[in-house]
């Protein structure tokens, strides 16, 4: 939970981000970008999805989250994304993935049913397309999981041949 003061401090950097440069501000936001975890990787999606206005920039910034997503953080990458470019465009990019890197498009599948709002028939017709196709590969990976002794839990690779 933020504390008053980091709250105060978010909207002063996001009011700051807004007098820059969809360039300057495209720059700023994937360098935060580039350090991966949980509460920093979350904070600045947060930040994106309130100062990116260029579409061209949040198709980016969903590649680099579609790069090497963990099945958890994917869920704030395509928040962000279907918040800037729509469902449909979202499901279409994910669907784009399914021959390159499928796990990236089981991983999606198990978020967006959440994410997709109920009212969007269209969108939601794709999305029903796109989990019938991933089934018939076998792209949707099992319950396979494995417990840590921190007490996350992983799943195992399905595809390690897509993987670099």
């Amino acid at each position: 939970m933020q504390s008053r003061r980091d709250a105060v401090r978010e909207r002063e950097l996001k009011a700051w981000l807004r007098t820059r440069s969809d360039d300057e501000r495209f720059e700023f936001i994937s360098s935060c970008l580039e350090y991966r975890g949980y509460p920093e990787e979350h904070l600045a999606l947060q930040i994106a999805t309130a100062c990116i206005s260029c579409k061209a920039d949040a198709h980016r910034i969903l590649e680099l989250g579609m790069a090497d997503p963990d099945a958890s953080s994917i869920k704030f990458w395509l928040d962000f994304a279907i918040r800037k470019l729509g469902s449909r465009a979202v499901i279409r990019r994910i669907a784009y993935q399914i021959d390159t890197n499928p796990d990236v498009v089981d991983k999606a599948l198990y978020w967006l049913p959440s994410l997709v709002p109920k009212s969007e028939d269209g969108a939601r017709s794709a999305l029903k397309e796109l989990h019938r196709e991933a089934k018939s590969r076998n792209i949707i990976r099992g319950a396979q999981m494995t417990a840590q002794s921190d007490g996350t839990v992983l799943f195992s690779n399905v595809h390690p041949e897509n993987r670099s």
